[in-house]
């Protein structure tokens, strides 16, 4: 008889492993008045705006990128992925300014809240505005205070279904059958929720989902055993809206949607009706939280500091800062509220009116388990520089002018094992007169195998050869002549880095 233990050295010496991962995160504004308008921009290759932001793009050349307010037609698939595959074919893969293409095999088209009307009469709720009355109809020849009033009345503000969407293009494989999306997850179900009191209805209450647009989880397997979770979502701006704060409060929840998810809160359910949020063993899952989270940790309209809920989490990495000269230089030029900011205008995202001032509210939040931060950086040329042209339509450098009023934020990840995960599916047979045992392994570890006949003894010795496929990840160990034996037990110790 034999046994098998799958054992990790908990206190084994974490080192950087082989894989570098960039991400980035991009409110790209590619959203416009009707439904049919982007993938018809989109459908040649004059559009300037596309352009620039392919050309950004192809200058950062991220692994995995998310872009925010992308419009997403959720009418079918083959509309759903329209406008995603032609930013591909048309912008992306094709030279921008003599820049090398880019490729991504890998793609996912949010289905979003945004412009999804309730269907609840007045009574019932869905008078989410609280002007009187529900508008649950949209016409592209409406005026525009016609369809803000739909807009408002929506689960997600938009003209139209799926405005202000979001897609990821991929370099890597995307589990598309392990994504979990919380679309429809409702804002009453959020225990300790800060929902404006007295300002909905019950029924309101009953049918009001949390998410603006949509989070969702997309694992992203950039080698076999090697998967990290991109956390995806856009909640909406802590502004248009009253005393209530309705829109700031929505704002703070949201974000703390991801936080409950990463401490695999039992309360979340996702759109498949599946509980819980991301399982970890000891805090020990690669994640990477990103997005235009409409939430500066300093400055802005933000409630309650909405993002630092995030960033002072015990199990995300807040302390890289992604800045730009750019940034630096415009914040002081701008005046207006940037002159009562608390932060560094280098870590700014976002170059809105005096008004409201440049706020740093696009963020890329990896976890500290599984990564190293190897770089990271904020797209914002000075104004002396070349590309500063990149970020307007034409040469009206003006603020009403921008391809975005965002900046793309990007950061290099260093992969490095996680020590729950190094060992998968562990497994033993007999094969003759042989044990072999099998495991899925991680690029930089290096495994022993040891055995023990009393579960308090263990040795290595005589050393058990361990081979591992390349390509497959699948470490195999053969025990010689161990077929016969009785009351063997094995453990498989995982240490972090070469021995």
């Amino acid at each position: 008889m034999f046994r098998v233990i799958a054992f990790i050295a908990l206190s084994a010496h974490v080192l950087a492993a082989p894989l570098q991962v960039r991400v980035a995160t991009f409110n790209c504004s590619l959203n416009r008045p009707t439904q049919e308008q982007l993938p018809a921009d989109l459908a040649t290759t004059a559009n300037v705006q596309a352009q620039k932001v392919a050309e950004i793009l192809q200058r950062v050349r991220p692994d995995v990128v998310l872009l925010n307010e992308f419009d997403v037609d959720p009418t079918s698939n083959p509309f759903r992925v329209l406008a995603m595959n032609r930013f591909h074919a048309n912008y992306l893969a094709v030279s921008q300014s003599g820049l090398a293409p880019l490729n991504y095999p890998y793609r996912y088209a949010a289905i979003s809240n945004t412009g999804v009307p309730t269907g609840a009469a007045s009574t019932n709720g869905g008078d989410f505005d609280n002007n009187g009355a529900v508008v649950s109809s949209y016409s592209d020849t409406a005026t525009t205070a016609q369809k803000d009033l739909y807009g408002n009345d929506c689960f997600g503000f938009g003209w139209f279904p799926g405005q202000y969407s979001f897609v990821v293009y991929s370099k890597y494989p995307i589990q598309t059958a392990a994504i979990r999306s919380f679309r429809l997850f409702k804002w009453k179900d959020l225990p300790g929720h800060v929902m404006p009191p007295g300002y909905y209805t019950s029924g309101e209450q009953d049918i009001f989902r949390l998410s603006s647009k949509n989070h969702v989880d997309i694992p992203i397997e950039v080698k076999p055993g090697q998967v990290f979770h991109l956390l995806a979502s856009h909640p909406t701006p802590p502004a248009f809206d009253s005393s209530e704060d309705r829109n700031g409060r929505r704002n703070h929840d949201e974000i703390r949607l991801w936080k409950e998810y990463i401490s695999n809160a039992p309360f979340l359910y996702d759109d498949d009706g599946v509980f819980g949020g991301l399982s970890s063993a000891n805090g020990e899952q690669r994640f990477v939280i990103l997005g235009d989270m409409n939430a500066d940790p300093l400055d802005g309209d933000s409630f309650n500091g909405a993002i630092n809920q995030l960033r002072n989490h015990s199990l995300v990495n807040a302390g890289p800062n992604p800045a730009s000269p750019g940034g630096a230089e415009q914040g002081p030029l701008l005046g207006g509220a940037n002159l009562n900011d608390i932060g560094a205008h280098a870590n700014d995202t976002a170059y809105f009116s005096p008004g409201t001032g440049n706020l740093r509210v696009d963020h890329v939040l990896p976890s500290k388990a599984g990564f190293s931060v190897a770089d990271s950086g904020v797209f914002w040329p000075a104004s002396t520089d070349p590309l500063y042209g990149l970020l307007f339509l034409s040469a009206s450098y003006t603020q009403g002018n921008q391809i975005t009023d965002h900046r793309l934020v990007w950061m290099d990840l260093i992969l490095t094992p996680v020590l729950s995960q190094c060992v998968r599916n562990l497994a033993a047979e007999r094969q003759g007169a042989d044990v072999v045992l099998k495991w899925g392994s991680q690029a930089g570890v290096t495994y022993r195998v040891e055995r023990s006949a009393d579960l308090v003894q263990w040795s290595d010795q005589p050393a058990i050869p361990i081979v591992v496929n390349g390509a497959t990840s699948m470490a195999i160990a053969t025990d010689p002549g161990a077929g016969s034996t009785t009351g063997r037990f094995y453990r498989v110790v995982a240490t972090l880095g070469a021995d």
